[in-house]
């Protein structure tokens, strides 16, 4: 039986992780600024709710390196969100419970049946920015199924980058998308969602509130 498509994902991103470890390229992303950015933007999804618990729980979905968790010790919500990492490689998590003993990483495929415990908040960073040998369509499928159960997990929202269709030219290997697909796509799960195409990268971050 051959494993799913976008199981080549993967293995893609733990070739860049062989190669350069715990860095931004050891995630495929071009920069640690960009990095940097991009967890700005994903905590913003926790800043911009003004109904944001006071100790609310976060998971980070393909959480790679943990670099949001490194990101999070110099941010003011460090001392209040309690941190948890989820990836789909065991290479990444085996990497993850080494360097941050204590903090709590899962690994599984939650599109075969892997439960993940409910939070307040979830972030998928990265996930749905390459599609490499995936069909266009497919791809929107994969993010589709991923993210109708990781609404079903968050208590309050969800953030999730993609590569914008708002550019000169687009890669081949990445996924663009159009905001307007997006933007129906965010008001089936309700009428509070932002999308943030504000920030100086070629991609944009949806915010799905609950």
């Amino acid at each position: 039986m051959s494993e799913p498509a976008y199981l080549k994902l993967v293995r893609h991103y733990e070739a860049c992780f062989a190669e350069y470890g715990a860095t931004a390229a050891g995630v495929d992303w071009p920069d640690e600024a960009g990095a940097s950015l991009r967890y700005e933007v994903m905590l913003d999804l926790l800043r911009w709710d003004s109904l944001r618990p006071g100790s609310p729980t976060l998971l980070d979905f393909g959480c790679g390196v943990a670099g949001l968790f490194e990101h999070l010790q110099d941010d003011e919500l460090g001392r209040s969100v309690k941190y948890a990492g989820h990836d789909l490689s065991e290479l990444y998590v085996e990497h993850c419970r080494r360097a941050y003993p204590g903090i709590g990483f899962s690994v599984g495929d939650v599109l075969a049946g892997h439960r993940l415990d409910p939070v307040d908040y979830v972030v998928v960073n990265g996930v749905f920015t390459e599609r490499l040998g995936l069909d266009h369509e497919e791809m929107f499928a994969f993010m589709c199924s991923v993210l109708d159960r990781l609404v079903k997990v968050a208590r309050r929202g969800v953030a999730f980058n993609v590569m914008s269709s708002l550019v000169d030219w687009e890669r081949e290997d990445l996924f663009h998308v159009e905001p307007s697909r997006i933007a129906d796509l965010a008001g089936v799960v309700g009428r509070r969602f932002v999308i943030r195409h504000d920030y100086p990268l070629y991609e944009f971050t949806t915010y799905l509130y609950r």
